[in-house]
């Protein structure tokens, strides 16, 4: 530890000489216009204010009161009361206005004091991390990396507004994104970031999420005795691959078990009846007249989906009935719509990011379906993809297609997105990604280069200008490659000897991930982030082989088990854990004559 102190130390003096200098972090999401009022509520550890809820709270306003607490202890050493009931005194006001929705805020000065008021569900937290966020300049980049103000005197002077997202679902989908934590203090509304029902909760599917038709009619219980509940193939024989949407008994069945899906799980806002996730259709008589009446195969799932939801509404006037646009059912019908409880959840895949992931959604076929989805529903959901699935460590450099496609999707029409990213485990940039995706879904206006400076400088502190040169070198590929980026070989799963991925751009990360490392150094945390986020340079040395590194190839598979097992890293695609059975395809490529790393 001395001697990686005495040459951090040693670099502080010699890396402004080298050209580094340690670039300052800013808040991008400060808010416009002048303050509405300011309140003084600790100075010299000392609360100068209280925390006010209503006499009976709720357990959000609850919530919000403790985390707003926690956080300003944290920053002023100084712990504010909360208190119950009315107050005249100096006090910031947790309250709940059901005009601001579910997950909308507000944020005033009311005859001195300063009032947080929030929606329904999660709007008096989000109300209190948009001050911390906000006008602070707290960050939660991860769970574990927090960014915090320190201040003897903590006066609160913010830019009264009111905000409303226009996005219900607003859905990183990493897996570092699911922590309900994070997703509570990041604004994000995941069905898979499980948060407590009493600090408002999340969008709850009740593990009726997607590709269901199995589900509510297993084979294996109703195919030997009805057969023809099933899709009927061209040669007229049944497969269980699909269901026949058109049978009266299997809307009745899709009916009875939606309700009792509903009556287990009570707080359920939404779940799918949808297609089991195969090209199948059913060519029965009654579906083939359909289809061809309608010119999609979207016209049979609507035919299911709306008895479904014109059942479920009296009930369960909140619930609504998602199916998926994708593949098969991709095209709006001609003239068949969905009720105005079910949502439409468009895939941007063989239509768009699947063959083209570099390329804005606008610039795609996606860009006419995702217009006629709009122009016929007001309740879209997008599922979007953003990452190689076929190897969810290989670079990709996309940020700007994912922010430009949020902005896309919210002009068509769009209530709710998922980006669709390294769900299984750690992926390329994911953090950041998850981060800056979580801000663009909460407010697309903020701008993602600055979100993603701001994340940079925070998360890596010492060691960020070596990051910012690495996002420069990723965006130069794009430029240098742009042609051949434009429709990748493979897709969105595009190889790691891609033309794109150079010596030469191996060469220089590699330098300025030794940089990077050089940096941080003195700081375990910090080199520890500064190694995560080299596992994806490291996997592409892997992949190529001692062909490609020549002697140097044991070295770095040593170092990409080290760190990959560091991290927790089980899938290097999608589908099972292969790390393991990868790992060991690394080995057995190092020369015979080679120590083992």
């Amino acid at each position: 530890m001395q001697r990686n102190a005495l040459l951090a130390a040693v670099l502080a003096m010699l890396l402004p000489v080298m050209g580094y200098t340690q670039t300052q972090w800013q808040n991008v999401l400060q808010p416009e216009g002048k303050p509405a009022g300011k309140l003084v509520v600790a100075k010299n550890r000392k609360p100068l204010a209280m925390l006010v809820c209503p006499a009976k709270p709720t357990p959000q306003e609850t919530k919000a009161a403790e985390e707003l607490q926690h956080w300003l202890q944290k920053i002023s050493d100084a712990t504010l009361p909360i208190q119950a009931g009315k107050t005249s005194g100096r006090a910031i006001v947790i309250e709940t206005d059901p005009a601001l929705g579910d997950d909308g805020y507000e944020i005033s000065f009311r005859r001195g004091q300063l009032v947080l008021g929030g929606g329904v569900q999660r709007g008096v937290l989000n109300a209190v991390f948009a001050l911390l966020e906000e006008d602070l300049g707290c960050r939660f980049y991860t769970k574990d990396s927090i960014r915090l103000p320190r201040t003897n005197q903590l006066a609160l002077a913010p830019v009264a507004r009111r905000y409303i997202p226009r996005l219900k679902i607003r859905d990183p989908f990493y897996a570092c994104a699911f922590d309900p934590v994070w997703s509570l203090r990041n604004r994000t509304q995941s069905p898979n970031a499980r948060v407590p029902e009493e600090y408002g909760g999340r969008v709850d599917y009740a593990d009726m999420f997607v590709h269901t038709a199995a589900q509510i009619l297993p084979p294996d219980r109703y195919f030997k005795e009805q057969p023809d509940y099933f899709a009927q193939k061209s040669d007229g024989t049944r497969t269980t691959a699909q269901l026949c949407p058109t049978h009266p008994a299997v809307a009745k069945i899709a009916i009875a078990y939606v309700r009792q899906v509903l009556k287990d799980n009570p707080h359920t806002e939404i779940l799918s009846v949808s297609k089991n996730d195969n090209p199948e259709i059913c060519h029965c008589e009654r579906c083939n007249k359909l289809r061809d009446a309608e010119g999609s195969d979207m016209a049979n799932q609507l035919y299911l989906v709306n008895q479904v939801a014109e059942a479920i509404a009296p009930e369960h006037p909140r619930v609504a009935i998602d199916t998926l646009a994708y593949l098969e059912t991709i095209q709006v019908p001609k003239t068949m719509r969905p009720r105005k409880n079910v949502v439409i959840r468009l895939c941007n895949d063989s239509v768009g990011a699947w063959s083209r992931p570099f390329t804005p959604a606008g610039r795609c076929d996606v860009s006419k379906l995702a217009s006629a989805w709009g122009a016929a529903h007001h309740r879209i959901y997008v599922w979007d993809y953003n990452v190689n699935f076929s190897h969810y460590l290989a670079p990709m450099p996309n940020l700007d297609v994912i922010a430009a496609n949020i902005r896309f999707w919210i002009q068509n029409n769009a209530e709710g997105v998922m980006l669709q990213g390294g769900y299984q485990g750690p992926a390329e940039r994911d953090e950041m990604k998850s981060w800056v995706t979580a801000k663009l879904l909460w407010n697309p206006a903020w701008d993602e280069n600055a979100l993603a400076t701001d994340f940079i400088r925070g998360h890596y502190g010492k060691a960020a200008p070596a990051i910012e040169e690495y996002e420069a070198l990723l965006a130069k590929m794009r430029a240098d490659f742009a042609k051949i980026m434009d429709a990748p070989p493979g897709g969105i799963r595009y190889p790691m000897d891609s033309p794109f991925f150079s010596l030469d751009f191996v060469v220089q990360a590699t330098q300025i991930f030794t940089r990077a490392r050089r940096l941080a150094l003195g700081d375990e945390t910090l080199v520890r982030r500064v190694e995560r986020a080299k596992l994806p340079l490291l996997y592409i040395k892997c992949m190529r082989g001692p062909e490609f590194l020549a002697d140097d190839f044991p070295r770095v598979v040593g170092a990409f088990e080290r760190i990959a097992r560091l991290e927790h890293v089980q899938f290097l695609e999608e589908g099972g854990p292969d790390f393991e059975r990868k790992l060991a395809g690394f080995k057995q490529r190092i020369p015979k004559t080679t120590a083992t790393p």
